[in-house]
């Protein structure tokens, strides 16, 4: 799914131009993306991102104002979107939290309405989100660096970077928990179907799809080769006779 932004006006005058217009956001990653509830042992990782998320949003509206006084608006301009979309589906990750409940409701009634209807959210958003957090944190360090001792700018600047950079590993961290207890439930779901060996208290009724004269019959014991062994028992049709 493929979520294309509006037309939306910025203050006055300042509207977004067409090629932003028609850049699209990447909302499901084939093969990586999760579903489902997080496993118990992520709440505290989660808890972790949800706080990470708060400082990458308060020291990214510092570069905001900081850089549009120092004449940077234009810079920042993209980045500030690219945090902006990584926020709004780390939003859509915590819909639940009752910190970001308001502004996930902002967001899936506004511009991101088609994703609410549809049912994104939860943990199907948690790989985009990191995805997008790594991008910003890796064009970030690559082309702001030299602004990092620009005065309250660079404290701004090394404030986002920093909180990017705990995003991402939490992000990754809550990623692997999730994938190893899909994992495990996998393997549980696949164990669940075999019967060990000289288990014959646990075997499954194989009579089932034998209905008629002949029936299969299977030792008591479930163990090895007695005298009392019969493959099949009961009167049987000679073919051809």
């Amino acid at each position: 799914f493929w979520l294309k932004l509006p037309h939306v006006r910025w203050g006055v005058g300042l509207a977004i131009p067409p090629l932003l217009r028609a850049m699209v956001l990447p909302m499901s990653t084939p093969g990586m993306q999760l579903q489902g509830v997080p496993p118990p042992e992520a709440h505290e990782s989660l808890v972790r991102l949800k706080w990470w998320m708060f400082g990458l949003m308060g020291f990214s509206g510092g570069r905001l104002v900081v850089g549009s006084a120092y004449g940077l608006l234009s810079l920042e301009f993209m980045s500030m979107l690219n945090i902006f979309l990584c926020v709004s589906m780390g939003a859509f990750i915590l819909k639940d939290d009752p910190h970001l409940a308001r502004f996930y409701t902002c967001l899936s009634t506004t511009i991101f309405r088609s994703c609410a209807e549809r049912g994104m959210g939860g943990l199907s958003c948690l790989f985009p989100f990191l995805a997008c957090d790594a991008m910003n944190l890796v064009f970030d360090i690559l082309t702001k660096s030299r602004f990092l001792f620009f005065g309250f700018y660079g404290i701004a600047l090394f404030g986002s970077m920093v909180a990017e950079a705990g995003s991402a590993y939490y992000a990754w961290k809550v990623f692997q928990m999730c994938q190893d207890g899909a994992s495990d439930n996998v393997e549980m779901e696949a164990g669940s179907n075999y019967v060990q060996a000289n288990d014959g208290a646990r075997a499954p009724a194989l009579s089932s799809g034998l209905t008629g004269q002949g029936s299969l019959a299977v030792p008591a014991g479930g163990g090895g080769g007695g005298s009392n062994f019969a493959v099949f028992s009961g009167a049987g049709n000679r073919l051809g006779g």
